[in-house]
């Protein structure tokens, strides 16, 4: 039985190192633990004195995690805990994007920024626009270019009839950048 009682016998470092510090026991064990110093094992006072000093500094963030006991190895420090950003960060973070979504939120509706699918709807329109009047042209003088002779009245007639398809174009163009509605400003692209 008295070996019993040795064996859950704690090895008595962390007292000592709580009075050798003039801090309780249970700050102790926390300021340990934080620094990477296992007191359940025989450790170096003065290594801790530096550790918990070091953590004490104004520039903390660097002994955000806890220092491992031997700096070259990473076993007691958690690897995904490295990847994740602390609770500051984040809040930060989501703080910059709702700054972001309010700012997208205040260009629309003062018409300086519109949503992309209007854009691509708008273009595609357009676009075959352009396409259905050029390929109009041909419908529209064929009978009068059949029953021409003359080189350069053909030339003419083709150069007439593209200009005013590419004036409609224009017309239709500033039509689509004009403001449908009232007190609406152009559309900045």
């Amino acid at each position: 039985m008295d070996n019993a009682i040795q064996t859950r016998r704690r090895p008595g470092y962390l007292k000592r190192y709580a009075d050798h510090a003039g801090i309780a026991m249970s700050s102790a064990a926390e300021q340990l633990k934080r620094i990477g110093i296992d007191y359940h094992q025989e450790f170096d006072f003065l290594e801790a004195d530096r550790r918990r000093e070091a953590a004490r500094h104004a520039a903390r963030s660097a002994f955000a995690h806890p220092i491992p006991a031997d700096p070259m190895s990473d076993e007691e420090v958690d690897p995904e805990t490295k990847k994740h950003p602390t609770f500051i960060e984040s809040q930060a973070e989501r703080e910059r994007f709702r700054a972001k979504l309010t700012e997208l939120e205040y260009l629309e509706r003062i018409k300086k920024l519109i949503p992309a699918e209007e854009v691509d709807r708008e273009w595609f329109r357009l676009g075959r626009l352009v396409r259905d009047t050029m390929l109009n042209i041909p419908a529209r003088i064929a009978a009068d270019l059949a029953h021409e002779t003359d080189h350069r009245k053909v030339q003419d007639l083709l150069e007439r009839q593209i200009y005013q398809a590419l004036e409609t174009l224009s017309g239709e163009g500033e039509q689509a950048i004009q403001p449908s509605r009232e007190g609406e400003s152009e559309v900045v692209r």
